[in-house]
């Protein structure tokens, strides 16, 4: 992808530019498809040749610590001009606000690093720059997308918890279509759950390696945070590659984009 005019179009039957192989080697036969150990094993390799890819996930942390710090300095102004029922309201309200900021933040860099993922599955380089220059337009539908997700994941938990599990399968990859079909809102979720129910067994295997991943890595103590943070660009180049080549095995003619339906 080298310029804007290469980017996936936000409408019904988005084009999406098929990458080359995100093999190492020689060009795959067309329609092949990759085994899952094989897009393990290169989501580890482009992460490795390009560390860069921690950088916007390292963007929401550093934002946690300064917003802390600032509320910290702001609860603290306030205990001294302010009445307890007004700082009672300030705590809350400044809590819920930096909490959505947040979220958004920690949406905007999984974006920013599908981009950087889709860059060096091409062959390229991942570059922040560049990714951030072209994904840009497509912030705001991956924020709205994914807040959309989230919240009729939510009520799923909330309501039998068995829906909310299986829609959080089903809507695990709303930011590879926003991100590679340039798809948006309700159709985003469609896609994402069109992509799952194709490709079950490895979606599943997918999901379910992530959560395995996160886990694993968080629950080591002292660092379990900092390891689990390290590990998301390989989380997220994970489901991107497994998207990539579901795109690239689309009937078409190799090198020419295909559109996904």
């Amino acid at each position: 992808m080298n310029s804007d005019s290469d980017q996936p179009q936000g409408t019904s039957g988005a084009i999406v530019p098929i990458m080359e192989p995100i093999t190492s080697g020689a060009k795959e036969e067309d329609g092949k498809k990759r085994p899952l150990a094989e897009l393990f094993s290169r989501a580890f390799e482009i992460y490795r040749e390009n560390p860069t890819m921690i950088v916007p996930s390292l963007i929401p942390i550093a934002a946690l610590i300064i917003g802390m710090a600032i509320f910290a300095g702001y609860l603290g102004l306030m205990a001294v001009f302010g009445g307890e029922g007004f700082i009672a309201f300030s705590a809350l309200s400044g809590f819920f606000l930096f909490l959505i900021v947040m979220i958004v933040l920690f949406f905007l860099a999984e974006g920013v690093t599908i981009e950087m993922v889709r860059e060096a599955s091409s062959g390229g380089k991942a570059d922040l720059s560049h990714a951030w220059q072209a994904s840009r337009a497509r912030m705001e539908p991956l924020v709205l997308s994914s807040l959309l997700a989230g919240i009729i994941t939510a009520f799923g938990y909330m309501l039998l918890f068995i829906p909310g599990v299986i829609l959080s399968f089903a809507f695990f990859f709303v930011a590879q279509t926003v991100m590679i079909d340039g798809r948006s809102g309700i159709q985003a979720l469609k896609a994402s759950y069109s992509f799952v129910e194709a490709n079950l067994f490895d979606s599943v295997i997918v999901v379910l390696a992530s959560l395995a991943i996160g886990a694993v890595l968080s629950g080591i103590p002292f660092i379990g945070a900092l390891l689990g943070l390290l590990s998301l660009p390989y989380i997220y180049g994970l489901a991107t590659l497994l998207y990539l080549d579901y795109a690239a095995r689309q009937p078409e003619r190799p090198g020419t984009n295909v559109p996904i339906s």
